[in-house]
């Protein structure tokens, strides 16, 4: 990474707010073009109907309502940062987010990215499911405004040793905690506090760029608006 680079991400890392919402350039844009409000406070007996549009429910980035909602033949679970992701077999939840110029295994090995900085979200993950499970490589994906990331499984399989998909399997209702990384441009970088979603499949999905109906059931956290008293986090630099 080059030093001017380098120098921003720190600048950056020491004052940037996360954001996230909505869906990609190739699907629903759940994210809006509008100002973010103050999020819908709901009743407790409040329920969303995963089969009506994301707009009419105000989930969106207007409005910033949770809950399960329909656009482009797919169905989105939503929730802001501090806020739980409940999908048929997984239940997720991020408990942190920071940036790195490199990440380092404890074999001495040191994998650096091809962009301009890795972004590590450390997550906490429930199987809800009736049998064993284990979260897979790939299951998660970056979205920052027209750009999709993927994990860099690579960097994931051979360097990192707390990538989630090491983490074991997980019996029913067991919780397991580990992280996901992705490989972004320092320009992507600056935009996470306006236009970042991040996502999740259920357990056996795999990750894809593009967002189809054929996706079926999609987990969405944003990260510039925090559930209930939780604030969106802070990044740090590693």
């Amino acid at each position: 990474m080059g030093n001017k680079v380098a120098l921003a991400l720190l600048a950056l890392a020491a004052s940037i707010v996360v954001a996230a919402c909505g869906g990609t350039q190739e699907a629903a844009d759940l994210a809006g073009t509008s100002t973010p409000t103050t999020p819908i406070r709901r009743g407790r007996n409040h329920r969303t109907d995963p089969h009506k549009s994301c707009d009419a429910q105000g989930v969106n980035a207007t409005q910033l309502g949770t809950g399960a909602c329909s656009e482009g033949g797919v169905q989105y679970v939503v929730a802001n940062y501090g806020g739980l992701v409940r999908l048929r077999s997984i239940a997720v939840a991020i408990i942190g987010v920071d940036v790195a110029p490199a990440v380092e295994g404890r074999d001495g090995r040191t994998a650096t990215p091809e962009r301009d900085a890795f972004v590590r979200f450390k997550l906490q993950v429930q199987n809800r499911d009736k049998v064993p499970r284990s979260f897979g490589f790939g299951q998660t994906m970056l979205g920052i405004g027209g750009s999709n990331y993927l994990e860099r499984v690579d960097v994931e399989r051979s360097v990192h040793p707390e990538a989630l998909a090491k983490a074991g399997t997980m019996g029913p209702g067991e919780t397991l905690r580990g992280d996901v990384l992705f490989d972004i441009t320092e320009l992507d970088y600056r935009e996470l506090q306006r236009r970042g979603r991040f996502f999740v499949w259920n357990f056996g999905g795999r990750a894809s760029a593009v967002i189809s109906r054929r996706i079926g059931q999609l987990g969405q956290i944003r990260l510039y608006a925090g559930e209930g008293s939780a604030q969106p986090p802070q990044q740090q630099r590693r």
